[in-house]
């Protein structure tokens, strides 16, 4: 007898599983996830921060955000800022 064990969770229906999570209104409840939704979810998650973190750790390390402006500064001085992305 040769049986095919068909995955509880398609890539597809993952996708849509992660789709929601992320894309919700705020609720009371986490999904309920199978282990195997949650074993994958977080490989995704592990290789995206590997990724980032190998390509812009020190980009982000280095930021430093502005300051804030105090009642008697001029706004007009940080829009001089060469290293602003903005």
């Amino acid at each position: 007898m040769n049986a095919t064990v068909q995955p509880a969770m398609t890539p597809a229906s993952i996708r849509e599983a992660i789709m929601y999570v992320f894309t919700r209104n705020a609720g009371l409840a986490d999904p309920v996830l199978s282990d195997e939704t949650a074993f994958m979810i977080m490989g995704i998650l592990d290789d995206l921060w590997l990724w980032f973190n190998t390509v812009y750790a020190e980009q982000a390390r280095s930021y430093r955000p502005p300051e804030d402006l105090g009642a008697d500064d001029d706004p007009s001085e940080s829009l001089n800022d060469p290293l602003d992305p903005f």
